[in-house]
């Protein structure tokens, strides 16, 4: 019990450090690169971070700029599982299986990843979808979502959402912005629609439209010669 007692708040700390860490790496990394799978890197690098560019356009005001907002159902389980996978790895490697030490320890860190996940979902769209008041008027909130805010202007900075250990330990964290706020360029729409399923739809519904337009005209219509 007395060991109990040390390891699981050790375990505790271990599980912050390295939550903060693997969402610094996932974030600069996976989200912002475009490697396997791609479609993340689609979704936050060219759909949501050019809807939701600049002050004027970081808060959600418009169906179409909900898109990648949140992260599809199957990350979920998939980054929990990266994240457990080496204690799984060492359990095996030193047959700690059934051990209630490391038991501990994976049932600490596990929970603290587990938690991580859900504080990052419900923060980052808090932070561009005000709708819980009493989270949003804290402190701590505030401070973290002008750190967010940052980010979606310099893209190389400010990686953490949740809690920024990482970004200070890395050498990417920024706390304020030297140049006046920016506007939002109509390109940046342009560029999301390129690439998001709202842009998607345009097309389709435009290609509809033009298909419903040429249906609708007579087949035996003389075109007089141009002059």
């Amino acid at each position: 019990m007395n060991n109990l007692a040390v390891v699981i708040p050790v375990a505790a700390v271990v599980g912050i450090f390295q939550t903060s860490l693997f969402e610094w790496v996932y974030h600069r990394y996976w989200l912002h690169r475009p490697w396997l799978p791609p479609a993340m890197f689609t979704a936050h690098t060219l759909v949501h971070h050019q809807l939701c560019k600049h002050d004027d356009t970081f808060h959600v005001t418009e169906p179409e700029q909900e898109e990648a907002l949140t992260f599809q159902w199957w990350a979920a389980p998939i980054l929990i599982a990266l994240n457990m996978l080496p204690y799984a790895v060492a359990a095996l490697l030193f047959h700690a299986w059934g051990n209630p030490t490391w038991t501990a320890v994976m049932c600490t860190v596990g929970g603290i990843v587990l938690l991580y996940y859900f504080a990052y979902e419900g923060f980052h769209y808090l932070m561009h979808k005000p709708s819980v008041t009493w989270i949003e008027r804290r402190g701590f909130f505030k401070f973290i979502e002008r750190h967010h805010k940052l980010h979606h202007v310099y893209m190389g900075k400010n990686f953490n959402v949740v809690l920024p250990l990482a970004d200070m330990l890395l050498g990417t964290l920024v706390l304020n912005d030297p140049l006046p706020a920016k506007v939002t360029e109509p390109a940046a729409r342009q560029v999301a629609r390129r690439h998001s399923k709202w842009g998607q739809r345009l097309r389709e519904e435009a290609e509809a439209r033009a298909n419903q337009s040429t249906a609708g005209m007579p087949e035996n219509v003389a075109v007089p010669p141009e002059r």
